[in-house]
């Protein structure tokens, strides 16, 4: 095997971990939604690879940059952020309102995956409507 197929399988392999994680993380929780990806091999942003339970493709393959929106702020500090209205929180930046609003979602955290300390993926979970779990109230 080449080392450029060695990688295609890794990542290969790596968006099924994504999308068996997000299918676990809605039984769990009973949420309706979850998307996500991988961080992408030398640059600073995660693609949207896996979406579960969306109403559209919106925010499919979305290049979320780090420090960017809740995703990409949640990469940047590698811990979990949350915000109980998406489009009017002061806590994020707003390139992907539109995105975000084709989708419906209001509520969301964003969870980043830490591997041996090094930010890997974004695990994204929303709620239609506001919700008070987003605070931690």
């Amino acid at each position: 095997m080449t080392a450029e197929g060695g990688l295609v399988a890794v990542e290969a392999a790596g968006v099924v971990e994504v999308r068996s994680a997000l299918a676990g993380l809605r039984r769990a929780t009973g949420l309706p939604v979850a998307f996500g990806g991988l961080v992408e091999a030398g640059r600073r942003q995660v693609r949207i690879s896996e979406l579960s339970g969306t109403a559209t493709a919106a925010l499919s393959a979305l290049a979320v940059s780090s420090g960017s929106g809740l995703g990409g702020k949640a990469v940047a500090l590698a811990r979990p952020c949350a915000v109980t209205d998406y489009s009017s929180s002061r806590q994020i930046s707003h390139e992907y309102d539109a995105p975000v609003a084709a989708e419906g979602l209001r509520s969301v955290v964003a969870v980043p995956v830490v591997v041996r300390r090094r930010v890997r993926g974004c695990s994204t979970a929303p709620c239609a409507r506001p919700s008070r779990w987003a605070t931690g109230r």
